[in-house]
């Protein structure tokens, strides 16, 4: 039934619990339910798995990305957002993983099956240790799907030692930090021309970055220890990939924000503007209106006894199956509506800090190196 409204989170929380616990299931059987008509093929040579029997180009439903969904607060929000009728693209690095992740994810629409939409719309196994597999789930991404509404920054590891991958960078800087700069700068165009070809009357337009930082930060980025050549400890590594995080976040906020205002005054107007200034035909195509809708948010997503706080910190948070700060964070239209949660950092779903001037010349400093370190420049 089109009309009915979205699930509650309580609701889809509730039944996620039990799923969790073993106490869940479909209301008629009793049995955890899977995915009605979907078959999923993992091709682990090629690393890429991806089958729906939906095609994409008919695919009604919202569309929504997690990176790092096999295990944790990724695995937790892809099930939310299943259960509330999202068709979701699950990553991950491990092939068994994924495919468990997938079961897991469809079986997660079974408390809610008379709304009926939500699954996996598409499973990749990546590993961020190589930028050329963030490269490659980029372009998994672009093939296989028209439109992208959420993106879920979400994978990142908390590493015991100093490991530099073959890319020659520190693997916590790579996979924290490099990786979802790149990752994201090839999907803006596409979340761009998702906004601007939605329905508006329906709110559909609703098109979201959440970058995963932590409330585990440092003061600030030290640029002369980007790789923790000098010293490396795990906590200072993750602390100080977060850091990072929040700042590039601000500052991709801030630079989506002064491309749009500039193609304003374009007396070419704003199509014309993304073609001459970028090349890049999806932004020529989203134009001002399909950018402004793509709303950037960071977040600390909240203390949570997964596999990496009980490995730096033990076990001092909530549950993974109560963490719904990031879910709220992707889908609550209160952070479309209030504008000082736009691009802002957000703890406890609450705004902490905005990017102001006080972080100008650092996150610009930070974003050179991402450029320099990845090889790529954002088309605005």
């Amino acid at each position: 039934d089109e009309t009915l409204a979205m699930p509650s989170i309580a609701s889809i929380s509730t039944g996620l619990r039990g799923l969790v616990t073993g106490r869940g299931g479909s209301k008629e059987t009793g049995r955890s339910c899977g995915a009605k008509g979907r078959h999923l093929a993992v091709d682990v040579k090629s690393q890429v798995s991806w089958r729906s029997l939906a095609a994409a180009d008919d695919d009604p439903r919202r569309i929504a990305l997690v990176t790092g969904a096999t295990d944790g607060i990724g695995f937790h929000t892809a099930c939310m957002l299943s259960a509330a009728g999202y068709g979701v693209i699950v990553h991950g690095r491990s092939a068994s993983r994924v495919r468990n992740a997938v079961d897991r994810v469809n079986e997660s629409r079974s408390f809610l099956d008379k709304f009926g939409k939500g699954g996996v719309v598409g499973a990749y196994v990546r590993d961020f240790d190589s930028l050329d597999d963030v490269r490659a789930l980029a372009r998994d991404v672009l093939d296989n799907h028209p439109r992208l509404h959420l993106l879920d920054n979400n994978a990142g590891v908390f590493e015991p030692s100093r490991h530099v991958t073959n890319d020659g960078f520190e693997r916590t800087f790579q996979v924290n930090v490099l990786a979802p700069y790149l990752l994201t700068g090839m999907l803006l165009p596409r979340l761009a021309t998702t906004a601007s070809s939605d329905d508006e009357s329906k709110h559909d337009e609703d098109v979201r970055i959440l970058n995963v930082a932590s409330i585990s930060q440092l003061p600030h980025v030290n640029f002369d220890n980007i790789n923790a050549e000098q010293k490396f400890t795990s906590h200072d590594a993750y602390c100080h990939s977060k850091t990072m995080m929040k700042l590039f976040s601000f500052e991709l906020h801030e630079r989506v924000s002064r491309a749009v205002e500039l193609s304003s005054y374009d007396e070419l107007g704003d199509h014309d503007y993304f073609a001459m200034k970028t090349g890049c035909t999806e932004l020529a195509t989203a134009g001002a209106r399909g950018l402004a809708q793509v709303l950037t948010m960071t977040c600390d997503p909240g203390t949570v006894n997964t596999k990496m706080l009980l490995a730096g910190w033990g076990p001092c948070g909530i549950e993974t199956f109560d963490a719904n700060d990031q879910y709220q964070l992707l889908t609550d239209a209160r952070f479309r509506d209030d504008a000082n949660s736009h691009g802002a950092y957000h703890v406890n779903r609450t705004v902490r800090q905005t990017p102001g001037e006080d972080t100008k010349e650092e996150r610009e400093r930070l974003w050179r190196v991402l450029e320099e370190s990845t090889g790529f420049e954002y088309p605005i």
